[in-house]
């Protein structure tokens, strides 16, 4: 297991990965709904939104590519960068015309994103910490 120098501070580094991993299913799962019932969506719609929690459900089906393919940090701040640029272009969205089919496809690829953001915070505390901090994180 590598020291801490080369690690950084997890005090740092692990609250804020946790949240950045947390903030995106929220407003995937909970937003999402809240958003399309103020646009004035049917609740048969917004039950079906319902699917939005499926990639969380079948992440271990890539979670191995994510494992072998590049370093957990490039994992994490892609996925990161992407779902932040996603949620700039889904808020210009909202008032578009075709906002329905827009921001449901902007919804299911953050959750896959998020998914897969999950595997990798996931994957580097595991290399990041000892199994004592593991168990106290």
């Amino acid at each position: 297991m590598t020291s801490d120098k080369s690690r950084g501070i997890p005090w740092v580094y692990v609250p804020t990965l946790y949240f950045a991993e947390g903030l995106p299913y929220i407003i995937v799962n909970s937003v999402s709904a809240i958003m399309y019932k103020k646009m004035g969506m049917s609740n048969q719609f917004i039950g079906l939104t319902s699917i939005l929690y499926l990639p969380w459900v079948i992440k271990m089906f890539w979670s191995p590519v994510v494992d072998v393919c590049k370093s957990k940090r490039i994992w994490i701040i892609s996925t990161q960068l992407l779902m932040a640029i996603i949620f700039a272009v889904l808020s210009l969205s909202i008032s578009s015309s075709v906002f329905v089919p827009f921001t449901l496809s902007a919804f299911i690829l953050t959750a896959f994103l998020s998914a897969t953001h999950d595997i990798a915070v996931d994957g580097y505390y595991i290399i990041a910490l000892d199994r004592k901090r593991q168990a106290f994180f």
